[in-house]
């Protein structure tokens, strides 16, 4: 009786996965239609409809896609080189008939990049003992003393104390100097801190100099700004030397067109 049960419970999964529902109502297969057009209010083909890990469709001469996906929530972007996409992304989490992309041709940048922030997330910190990291505001965080970064050539000291960056949190510096660049050649950005930790509850300081993060050889187009007229320069898994910590850093830009 038992097995006769449960062939009887896997028969019923497996109709639900096939008929994309599961066994308690809930929908697990979307279909999604729509077009993509030009700004300009004219179809464009051969736009990617995707999620940020697979492709499903292109838009046909006409700008319509239509796409059967196996969940019940996906977030979708539209892309093509060239172009960016209004709205930037769509949540999907229903039976959806005329979802509407904008595309715009994306053009260079031409004007000024002037730096805005940095953002340092902690990704790791190792243990070596009970107590590895800086307790602030009841956190675990790693204590930053000096900041210096070096941006076309030109270096600029950021910190005039002590910054505490949480662990795991986007940790957002501010920054006070008039750090400014063109955007129609090449550069670099490096920089170097000081970074303190506890190991078996003693204190230890970590240099990293001149860290080489990003080496910028494209020009930028419209394409790479965010909804703030921004431009990101992220570095990921920046590892201490000696392993004892790694970090996320990004590089805020704000874009001003040449007047």
């Amino acid at each position: 009786m038992k097995k006769i049960i449960v062939f009887i419970s896997l028969i019923i999964c497996f109709m639900s996965v096939l008929s994309g529902c599961d066994i308690f109502g809930g929908v697990t297969t979307l279909e999604i239609s729509g077009y993509v057009y030009l700004d300009t209010n004219q179809p464009l083909s051969d736009v990617a409809i995707k999620s940020e890990t697979n492709i499903y469709a292109k838009t046909d001469d006409n700008g319509y896609f239509n796409i059967t996906v196996q969940k019940s929530k996906i977030e979708l972007f539209a892309e093509k080189t060239g172009y960016s996409f209004s709205p930037y992304s769509v949540e999907i989490t229903e039976n959806t008939d005329n979802l509407i992309f904008v595309a715009t041709k994306t053009k260079d940048l031409s004007g000024l990049l002037t730096l805005s922030h940095i953002i340092i997330t902690p990704t790791s910190m190792v243990s070596f003992g009970d107590n590895y990291a800086y307790q602030h505001n009841g956190e675990k965080c790693l204590k930053i003393n000096d900041l210096e970064v070096n941006i076309d050539d030109k270096s600029f000291d950021l910190l005039d104390s002590d910054f505490y960056a949480v662990e795991d949190k986007s940790n957002v510096i501010a920054i006070n100097d008039d750090i400014t660049i063109k955007t129609d050649y090449d550069f670099n950005i490096w920089f170097s801190l000081d970074a303190y930790f506890t190991s078996y509850n003693e204190e230890f300081i970590f240099h990293e100099d001149r860290q080489s993060v990003i080496r910028v050889q494209e020009k930028q187009t419209t394409e790479d700004l965010n909804d703030q007229n921004q431009v990101l320069y992220t570095a990921y898994g920046v590892n201490a030397s000696n392993n004892m910590f790694t970090y996320n850093i990004t590089f805020v830009f704000d874009y001003y067109e040449n007047i």
